[in-house]
């Protein structure tokens, strides 16, 4: 009996017949259920590849969840690079800030030792 290997699984390769039982030929009953286990076959053989890829889908979704996907990862090490750099330049805009109010506080009080006539001594080096 011939098959459609176009039909999905489980779908009948041919319309059912309803002929009469006075009309069926010797034998015939053989060829049905030659038919129907084909048709059997070819189902099982479809659920087992689709378990067979579902079981891969999943263990790939496992590993990107263990150690990340390749784009995962370096966006990451792009972002922890910048972190590290804005955290240089925040600490230099810092360290410059801390200078500028060290020496305006510096000058702040050397003009009030002047108002009171009093003096600083410096070494000139």
């Amino acid at each position: 009996m011939p098959v459609n290997h176009d039909l999905p699984a489980g779908i009948p390769s041919r319309a059912p017949s309803r002929a009469s039982k006075a009309r069926m030929l010797p034998g015939s009953n053989v060829g049905r259920f030659i038919a129907r286990e084909e048709e059997l076959h070819q189902a099982r053989t479809y659920a087992s590849i689709n378990e067979t890829n579902a079981n891969r889908a999943s263990w790939e979704e496992k590993q990107n969840r263990l150690s990340g996907s390749g784009a995962c990862i370096r966006q990451s090490k792009r972002l922890d690079e910048e972190k590290e750099l804005l955290g240089k330049e925040v600490l230099a805009i810092r360290q410059a800030r801390l200078q500028n109010y060290y020496e305006t506080c510096y000058h702040e009080w050397e003009q009030e030792l002047r108002a009171r006539g009093l003096a600083l001594v410096r070494d000139h080096d």
